[in-house]
């Protein structure tokens, strides 16, 4: 076999495989999530806003009203739309979380609800001329494929379901006083927006959205044919139902090409982004395998790790998972200067100046942030990059700096060795932080037995929650407990005891292989390690680069 190497094809080739991958396409929304973006640091958009949804939320519920004392009705309506939005926002101030609250997600609750009002509004004018055009067709009948339960479904996806219920309720009792419906028909609309609020919980997939409609639609039926029973009255019975299976399929159809356009426009991200991100194959991940593939490692590993904690403590799993992949893509710049990426055994480190080794060492985060959003990731995965280290202190090469400078001539500030933060925001950015810590903790056992990995685990958890990064995110102690046990469970499993192969002897491969002629396997040279756990057991003699700890 005749092989050629470093031609210039071959040279071109690799050159343009190592350059960072960007994603290329047309985003005509992007003006629109930019220019909201902008807005929301305004102190007078959130008052003007809000003084925008209620007016258009009375002229609309106004313009199917009959209204016969003409300005006071409109004030009468005036005080129960100001009513109902005023509760809807003292709940989320009170009871969301802080992402929740800000006034780009806010914007993106009062659009949900306007626009499924204009829908039902229109879709009231188009079920009026049917029914002049077939007045066979029941009016209750068109009435039940109105989609109010469209609000519901969405804030599910872009929200979560305690707000997707609040909303809903809002929603029904808006949608009933505009079309002024007996209470069975608000019964109807929110039983249906229930439906779609617990079908879509936790489902991942395009496909939801069809399977909560099917759901929604029988749903319906049912309700309608409970309504039956308690009448007496079965006359409209089966078109009633129909309209209810039509009403599933609409709000199906409508979730699914309103999603997209919604979330691009505020730069919301949902869980089927973060499914779509999570692909092996995405270019950055391709990018990062090739590059570092250390690193690429060691972020697979820490995605299983912050997700299984996730889900024990209730946080959001796959947030965890894809932002695990995602947070040490900065390293790809440098990638030798990183402890997991060289494959022999020299330290880059040892002939570089503390102070220099940190500066590229933090470097990485900066170069993270500019290489995700060049990538165009969302908002929410590239704000886990600097918070997975937050302020922590590069102990190593902060130990070599002191132990190198005279204290009586330059004194060695631990400011100078430390991120520049944020400190974890989220749960999710605190679990982050937690795993990465913890996975490059427990590569430096040199016999990871079970009690060893729990004493690792135990000692770099309790050493970030000393130095204050776990402050401004919403984890308890109980679930630091949680999160500690998962943490040694998958750990345990991964570096489990294996029997010995009968008939292999693993332990003299080194020493044949020298008489053979070949350069014995030598250990790899011990260099500066990401946390403070020792070789044996957890102590403070190395720390790996890249993610120092603090207090172990």
């Amino acid at each position: 076999m005749y092989l050629r190497f470093f031609t210039k094809e071959v040279r071109r080739d690799v050159a343009d495989r190592l350059q960072a991958p960007l994603r290329v396409g047309w985003h005509p929304l992007a003006p629109i999530r930019r220019a909201v973006a902008r807005l929301e640091q305004q102190r007078w958009f959130l008052p003007a806003v809000a003084a925008f949804f209620l007016l258009a939320t009375l002229q609309i519920l106004s313009s199917n009203l009959a209204l016969p004392l003409g300005a006071l009705s409109v004030l009468g309506v005036f005080l129960l739309v100001a009513f109902l939005l005023g509760a809807l926002y003292a709940y989320v101030r009170a009871l969301q979380p802080k992402e929740v609250r800000r006034p780009r997600s806010l914007v993106l609750l009062g659009t949900i609800l306007l626009v499924v009002l204009l829908l039902t509004r229109y879709g009231l004018v188009i079920i009026t001329s049917l029914h002049q055009s077939f007045p066979h067709i029941p009016i209750s009948a068109l009435r039940a494929g109105l989609p109010v339960p469209l609000g519901g479904v969405l804030l599910t996806v872009l929200f979560n379901a305690r707000l997707a219920f609040a909303g809903s309720l809002i929603l029904t009792i808006l949608a009933g006083i505009m079309l002024a419906a007996p209470i069975e028909y608000f019964l109807f609309t929110f039983v249906g927006s229930l439906v779609g609020i617990f079908s879509l919980a936790r489902r991942q997939g395009r496909t939801a959205f069809f399977r909560a409609g099917s759901l929604l639609g029988l749903a319906n039926a049912y309700t309608v044919l409970a309504f039956a029973l308690v009448d007496g009255d079965a006359s409209r019975l089966l078109p009633d139902m129909v309209g209810g299976l039509v009403n599933g399929a609409v709000v199906a159809v409508l979730a699914t090409g309103l999603l997209p356009l919604l979330e691009n426009s505020f730069g919301r991200t949902t869980d089927f982004t973060l499914l779509e991100l999570s692909n092996l194959n995405e270019p950055m991940l391709r990018h990062l395998v090739l590059v570092a593939p250390g690193t690429y490692h060691h972020s697979i590993m820490v995605g299983t790790l912050a997700e299984a904690a996730a889900e024990a403590v209730g946080a959001n799993a796959l947030l965890c998972r894809v932002g695990a992949y995602y947070h040490d893509i900065g390293k790809t710049r440098h990638p030798a200067y990183f402890i997991e990426n060289q494959s022999d055994a020299m330290n880059r480190h040892d002939k570089l100046a503390p102070s220099l080794s940190r500066a590229i060492l933090m470097a990485h985060v900066k170069e993270g942030v500019e290489m995700a959003r060049a990538y165009g990731l969302p908002e929410v995965l590239v704000d886990l990059i600097p918070q997975h280290h937050g302020t922590r202190l590069v102990s190593y090469f902060y130990q070599r700096a002191r132990e190198r400078t005279d204290p009586d001539l330059h004194a060695v500030k631990e400011e100078d060795y430390r991120y520049p933060g944020p400190k974890p925001q989220t749960r999710e950015a605190a679990i982050l932080m937690l795993a990465d810590a913890v996975e490059a903790a427990a590569r430096t056992l040199s016999d990871p037995t079970s009690a060893r990995i729990q004493g690792a685990v135990q000692k770099i958890i309790t050493g970030i929650f000393v130095d204050g990064q776990l402050d401004e995110c919403d984890l308890t102690l109980r679930d630091l407990h949680l999160i500690a046990n998962n943490f040694v469970r998958i750990l345990t499993g991964i570096f489990h005891h294996r029997v010995d192969y009968p008939g292999v002897q693993l332990q003299n491969l080194g020493r044949k292989r020298s008489e053979n002629g070949d350069q014995p396997a030598k250990p790899a040279k011990e260099g500066p390690r990401r946390d403070g756990v020792a070789k044996k057991g957890g102590g403070t003699g190395a720390v790996r680069a890249g993610a120092p700890g603090r207090g172990v």
